[in-house]
């Protein structure tokens, strides 16, 4: 097995390029938001990279589905598809470095779920920071729900499920591959997103309209796919190469890739408002990385 702590520079250099490939990825979807539904997009980029993740676990010979983790694979998948779902519509209105800001209180949330669903210890200093962060999400979303409604607060169920999501990762720590973990759960959630689809249809709702991709908007759907696949890719070689607690201050970068992506693609550019919600939620996390890093403390 490798050692967590073998090439920390390496590691910080994988999640660096993780860091700057996920904006990618949304500023894609969020393109072809101006062409096809939300759940459209979501959809087909799920069914491509279920399709990818089958095929990496068919090479490693790692096909067979866990038949005693199979509940917990499901509602992994259930959790995924309401991560994609929320993220598309979000990023259907939201300027793209907005709904990222937003989402980054999901490191936060995930301290809230560690001590509730996992009973681990966090002294009260982490849930100050924690408490605050959330604050600076508050002032962001403030202004923005006064001009895209409920919208506005896609971001913050994409960054609730997502922490969710981990939460239930950790349950099948040891026991699975990362990578199958995440293959199977996107497998499952490709079946939840088309029961999605069908209600979506059978309601009328604009959002979630189906209609065959065309032409080139399966290319930048394979793309999209393609970059999910190789960031968890990435993301599980850095932390088998350097600590989370080193790691993890890397994930503030894609606020920054998204930013300027945003700019230059779409012309948006946060305002002050934003940019102060941004700085709090920054700070929010980053003291909370930093507490981490004394876990031999006995409390906060």
């Amino acid at each position: 097995m490798t050692n967590h702590h073998t090439n920390p520079k390496l590691g910080m250099l994988l999640m660096i390029s993780m860091a700057m490939l996920l904006p990618v990825m949304d500023t894609i979807g969020k393109y072809l938001t101006n062409f096809l539904s939300p759940g459209t997009i979501a959809l087909f980029r799920f069914v491509l990279q279920a399709t990818l993740f089958m095929h990496l676990l068919g090479i490693q010979r790692k096909l067979s589905l866990p038949r005693a983790q199979w509940k917990t694979l499901m509602g992994l998948g259930a959790l995924i598809c309401v991560v994609m779902l929320t993220l598309m519509l979000g990023l259907s209105v939201l300027p793209l470095a907005t709904f990222i800001a937003i989402f980054f209180v999901e490191p936060l949330i995930l301290v809230f779920f560690s001590v509730v669903f996992l009973g681990e210890k966090v002294g009260w200093r982490r849930i100050t920071a924690c408490f605050v962060g959330l604050l600076g999400a508050l002032i962001i979303i403030r202004p923005n729900y006064a001009t895209f409604g409920i919208y506005a607060l896609m971001p913050v169920l994409t960054a609730i499920c997502m922490a969710g999501y981990f939460t239930l990762t950790k349950q099948l720590q040891g026991k699975m591959d990362g990578i199958a973990v995440q293959g199977w759960a996107t497998l499952f959630g490709t079946g939840f997103l088309c029961a999605a689809m069908i209600a979506g249809h059978l309601s009328s709702f604009e959002d979630m309209a189906f209609a065959l991709p065309q032409g080139i908007h399966w290319a930048w759907l394979a793309l999209s796919a393609t970059i999910g696949v190789l960031a968890y890719v990435l993301i599980a070689e850095a932390f088998k190469r350097a600590p989370a607690s080193l790691l993890a201050p890397f994930q503030y970068l894609e606020i920054v890739a998204a930013t300027i992506l945003g700019y230059l693609v779409f012309g948006d550019f946060p305002d002050a408002i934003t940019w102060l919600g941004i700085a709090i939620i920054l700070g929010a996390g980053l003291y909370v990385f930093y507490r981490e890093q004394n876990t031999s403390e006995l409390s906060d």
